[in-house]
């Protein structure tokens, strides 16, 4: 994506702490799966963003789709990820489109990768 020398943080958290967040940031007193932050616009070198994950979210959410665990939490840190490079599926049904052919790719990516081969098996 070009933004090599770019750094990200990525916290997880249970659902109290990110319903905590929620509440603090957005309003919202009920946990949601992933909350991201974005400096893009920031100066090269400089963090990208942070991504924060509810575990226990994506823990429920895996078990209700019948996927793996770490299936489901990597996707929500792509989500998180594509969120924070400026993408945001709620200006919208195109670009929502165009937000998920951007997680379809960084996730299919992701899933061929030798350490994700080494933790599927």
């Amino acid at each position: 994506m070009g933004l090599e020398d770019r750094g990200l943080s990525i916290l997880f958290t249970d659902n109290k702490g990110i319903a905590r967040l929620n509440k603090k940031c957005f309003g919202k007193s009920e946990p949601t799966n992933v909350i991201s932050f974005s400096y893009l616009d920031g100066l090269p070198n400089e963090m990208l963003g942070d991504v924060i994950v509810s575990v226990e979210q994506a823990a429920i959410e895996a078990e209700r789709a019948g996927l793996p665990f770490y299936q489901r939490l990597l996707s929500l840190v792509i989500h998180g990820l594509v969120h924070v490079i400026g993408f945001d599926h709620e200006q919208g049904a195109g670009e929502a489109r165009k937000m998920r052919y951007r997680e379809k790719k960084l996730l299919h990516r992701a899933t061929h990768h030798a350490a994700y081969q080494q933790i599927s098996l």
